[in-house]
């Protein structure tokens, strides 16, 4: 299956979804003019990874996961669509793949950290929270 890979630009994050590596990461800020426009061919290719890839893995050695997510503002509209997008990686992990969730935030915006923490807890499930340290 090809790598999903979206240039970020003003308004919109970058976005490189590996499924060779089984890493997937949106970074950056997300304020897209038409979000669903943005968001859904994100879902539709986690569906056709769900149905190409992890549905093909008959070896039991399940899919470790990984989805690093290093967002320095969105909005609330994309704050829907990115718990959209976190409920697919529930759903690989109560199909027994192990998913990891990092959410990187710059050690002085505690309202990044929030969001994250609130959106961790609204999924139920661990984030792992690895603070950045600006460049200075």
């Amino acid at each position: 299956m090809e790598p999903l890979y979206i240039e970020p630009t003003e308004f919109t994050p970058r976005v490189f979804f590996d499924p060779e590596n089984s890493v997937f990461e949106i970074s950056g800020f997300s304020r897209p003019e038409n979000t669903v426009g943005f968001y859904k061919p994100l879902l539709k290719w986690l569906e056709e990874y769900e149905e190409n890839v992890l549905s093909q893995n008959t070896n039991f050695n399940k899919s470790n996961l990984v989805v690093n997510l290093k967002l320095t503002y969105f909005n609330s509209a994309s704050s829907k669509f990115l718990l959209d997008v976190l409920m697919m990686f529930m759903r690989f992990h109560s199909k027994g793949n192990a998913v990891e969730i990092n959410w990187y935030y710059d050690e002085d915006d505690d309202e990044i950290l929030e969001s994250g923490e609130e959106i961790a807890e609204m999924i139920n499930f661990p984030f792992n929270f690895i603070p950045i340290t600006p460049n200075t």
